[in-house]
């Protein structure tokens, strides 16, 4: 009850964010140019490409001009991105990115799924494990993966990857009979957004944490383990073909790529059946979806795109 000969206090007005026409301009302008950095415009074709008045047009160029953020052309009168941007994007760069945003998306993708859910990234020749949630057991909560770039491994970040890159991959391979399966999989990663790889002894030996830890002598017999294992699933079905709703599988991991502002694969999000179950071909369709929609959760973000 208010206090005699008090009025009430008025409720607060919800204070609601306007538009800021300008801001939207200067980014319409600076995604112009990023898009099509040969063409170097005029006034005259930016104003119309943005759909501003010429007046408008020219005011904002000529700030974005003083600013560095643009360069004109003194002759031709043509406009092109400008070196201050590089500093912006080198502290863009040291900014948040995807493995920062990770843990999140990981522990809610494990608590709706019930699975142990991971967190991937390419260091160099490697796919390290960045975040996980969700784990089997002790052990494997408290032990990062590092697996070797070498097919199967990585399909998900290749199928996006240019030829040069894919090839590298490849002639990694530790046997011939691993090259086929991992180039066909590349389109049909592309075409369904998600991977499903198949149970076996040694993709579990090769995916999960080992059981000799580093700390004791074991990094050099770990990756001589990695590469004998790699070379006895060239010679088993790892990665899923399409997928039949009425069939059943056995799948370990079924991952999902992170994309970058390039559109690249810069990270990928997985699940892992703790045991060797069928589950029909149905069931893991959903799955994947519910896996790809935590990349994209990602991928947006970071402003990534899936090309």
């Amino acid at each position: 009850m208010a206090a005699r000969g008090r009025a009430p206090p008025e409720p607060r007005a919800e204070v609601v964010a306007r538009p800021a026409p300008g801001a939207d301009r200067s980014v319409a302008v600076l995604e112009l140019l990023a898009a099509h950095p040969e063409e170097r415009p005029t006034l005259s074709d930016i104003a119309r490409r943005c759909q501003l008045n010429k007046a408008t047009a020219h005011a904002l160029l000529s700030t974005l001009t003083d600013r560095g953020i643009l360069l004109r052309h003194p002759d031709e009168k043509r406009y092109s991105l400008g070196p201050r941007l590089v500093v912006i994007g080198d502290a863009a760069r040291r900014g948040y990115s995807a493995v920062d945003f990770a843990p999140t998306v990981v522990e809610e993708l494990a608590a709706r799924t019930g699975l142990w859910a991971r967190a991937w990234k390419v260091v160099g020749d490697a796919v390290v494990c960045t975040a996980q949630a969700g784990a089997p057991s002790p052990v494997a909560g408290s032990a990062a993966v590092t697996l070797p770039l070498v097919p199967p491994v990585g399909a998900l970040f290749m199928a996006w990857s240019d030829g040069p890159t894919v090839e590298a991959w490849l002639a990694r391979a530790t046997a011939g009979a691993a090259v086929g399966p991992a180039v066909e999989a590349l389109p049909r990663l592309r075409h369904t957004g998600f991977g499903v790889t198949l149970a076996s002894p040694q993709w579990r030996g090769l995916s999960q944490p080992a059981a000799v830890p580093a700390a004791r002598g074991g990094a050099e017999a770990r990756r001589a383990e990695q590469r004998d294992l790699l070379v006895e699933l060239a010679d088993l079905p790892v990665l899923a073909g399409e997928l039949d709703d009425a069939a059943t599988y056995r799948p370990c991991d079924v991952e999902a790529p992170v994309f970058g502002t390039d559109g690249t694969a810069l990270m990928t999000v997985s699940v892992t059946f703790a045991a060797d179950a069928p589950v029909r071909g149905v069931e893991l369709r959903a799955l994947g979806r519910l896996v790809a929609a935590a990349g994209h959760r990602l991928t947006g973000a970071v402003h990534g795109h899936r090309p």
